[in-house]
């Protein structure tokens, strides 16, 4: 019985000893434990700035404020917004990317492209296009979700696909694709970065103000087929200008093609 009681006694001790320690030197190893940590955390946010890299950092130094608006009176609708290429190449979208020049175009999200590869799709019209992307018609995959798809991490994709030196991926501020993806859709949804079924690529002549779309997955040659309606041809031998295709970016004309021009 004595032994008992003695050991019953001597729990609560015990508990305190365990629970409540009050070893010398303590604070001194959490203070050291605490510098330790904020070294760490400080080298994790160098490493990431460091893998962002330096072609990553035009996106948000000079942007165009646009206003959210398409002035149809001016840039062929185009909102006056500035966009950054894969390589770090900020411009203008309107003046450097798309006045005086043929254009296919269309917007993509990396993180998109697992279940909706509308970007390779692109690819496959590129390589029916061959010497003529870069030469007679340029090519943007324009990005929709501008927060994670740095020129970085474009450049990486374009490298991946082995993109010519025409086909160019563009970033820029978030409202900036929005105001791009809107300007052709006109439609609110198709700015946002998310999961699709279908989707359209466009193309366009930046000199006649002329544009048309095509559906995704549709055989490769006829995409370049109709990307080829928009680029500039030899006079007919009366001289008399023809054009056909889509019609003319017009809010005010009610035709659907220019057959009859």
């Amino acid at each position: 019985m004595t032994n008992r009681r003695q050991f019953l006694t001597g729990i609560p001790v015990a508990a305190a000893a365990v629970g409540f320690s009050t070893t010398a030197g303590s604070s001194s190893e959490r203070a050291a434990a605490e510098r330790l940590a904020a070294q760490q955390a400080a080298a994790n946010r160098l490493a990431a700035q460091k893998a962002i890299g330096p072609n990553d950092l035009p996106v948000v130094c000079n942007p165009i404020n646009s206003g959210g608006v398409i002035d149809t009176s001016m840039r062929d609708a185009f909102p006056n917004v500035m966009m950054v290429n894969h390589d770090g190449l900020g411009m203008s979208f309107y003046e450097g990317f798309i006045e005086n020049k043929v254009v296919m175009m269309h917007f993509m999200s990396l993180r998109d492209e697992e279940h909706f590869p509308i970007t390779r799709f692109v690819g496959d019209v590129v390589a029916e296009l061959g010497d003529k992307v870069g030469r007679d018609v340029q090519v943007y995959s324009i990005t929709r979700d501008p927060e994670h798809d740095t020129p970085s991490r474009l450049s990486a994709y374009a490298k991946e696909l082995n993109a010519p030196k025409g086909w160019q991926f563009l970033t820029g501020t978030k409202q900036h694709c929005a105001d791009l993806a809107f300007r052709m859709y006109r439609m609110g949804h198709s700015t946002l970065p998310g999961k699709r079924k279908v989707d359209v690529v466009f193309y366009g002549n930046g000199a006649a103000g002329l544009w048309g779309a095509f559906p995704h997955g549709i055989q490769a040659d006829d995409a370049a087929s109709r990307v080829s309606w928009v680029m500039p041809q030899e006079l007919p031998v009366d001289g008399k200008m023809r054009r056909a295709g889509p019609r003319v970016f017009d809010m005010n004309d009610t035709r659907n093609h220019n057959r009859e021009v």
